[in-house]
């Protein structure tokens, strides 16, 4: 999570100083950019990860919060 943070936080600086730095404001705006793209990449690789399992993983997983589920209603 800590890269995401950072990379946002990258994006939102390069474009605060292409507001008080007009002459240079093309290269900090595709610095931002560039950040902007690293932020997508490490949400793109986060949501694989959670996404790769196998069928019979991802349907032990439902079946066990299925049962969360039900013993919740229970209580």
């Amino acid at each position: 999570m800590s890269n995401l943070v950072r990379y946002r936080a990258m994006e939102s600086l390069c474009r605060q100083n292409a507001v008080f730095r007009p002459l240079e404001s093309w290269r900090l705006l595709a610095e931002a950019e560039m950040w902007h793209h690293k932020a997508q990449e490490e949400i793109a690789s986060r949501f694989k990860q959670r996404t790769d399992v196998s069928p019979a993983e991802a349907v032990t997983r439902r079946t066990s919060d299925a049962l969360d589920d039900s013993q919740l209603l229970a209580s």
